[in-house]
């Protein structure tokens, strides 16, 4: 029997630490699944940017992390949050809940439409997998997450190494339906999703 007593995976949860290649994942899913792909980041960072969802932020944050237009200054921000697991909690305790809410909004489109989706986080948990059809899990050893982190997107060793060890996500992975290896060998990864593809 299928996951969830469900036969087409019309819907995958797209996991894995950051740094682990799961942007390279969809992109594949994409064009050869003919999968619409769902990134929670950019829906977290469209909050950040919503003027009455920072005003809720303005009362658990330091002023010194907004500008004089009440907009987020994002490396203080960042640096706030890497620096003090309070005022990250808090922040997550804010932001989670309107994520995956309109991730299940998404969902809930793309089955009603009949579209094929591949939603993608570092940060899942069991209600928003338990929306899913199937999950896979991208997997990648920790040092070619950070060499990537920090050539590739700019960030302090430390911060990496921070960010990384703060993300739960290893627990998830015996729940995946499918784990993919990613080294950084693109063809072999990408040949590892045809064949996640073709498999469900």
């Amino acid at each position: 029997m299928e996951k969830n007593g469900k036969s087409k995976k019309n819907i995958l949860a797209v996991i894995g630490g950051m740094g682990s290649g799961k942007s390279t994942v969809l992109s594949v899913l994409e064009r050869e699944g003919q999968y619409e792909r769902l990134e929670m980041d950019r829906l977290a960072k469209n909050c950040y940017l919503d003027s009455v969802f920072l005003k809720q932020l303005s009362s658990v944050l330091p002023k010194d992390v907004f500008t004089e237009k009440g907009e987020l200054n994002f490396p203080l921000f960042r640096a706030l949050l890497l620096k003090d697991e309070s005022y990250r909690k808090s922040v997550e305790e804010r932001v989670h809940p309107l994520v995956f809410h309109m991730a299940a909004q998404a969902i809930y489109k793309a089955r009603k439409e009949g579209k094929k989706l591949a939603v993608e986080t570092a940060l899942p948990n069991e209600a928003f997998l338990s929306l899913c059809d199937a999950v896979l899990y991208v997997d990648c050893p920790f040092a070619t997450r950070l060499s990537r982190l920090t050539k590739n997107r700019g960030y302090k060793r430390e911060e990496a190494e921070r960010m990384m060890k703060a993300q739960d996500i290893e627990k998830y992975k015996e729940k995946a339906d499918f784990v993919l290896f990613n080294d950084g060998n693109r063809e072999r990864t990408e040949d590892a999703i045809r064949q996640f593809i073709q498999r469900f």
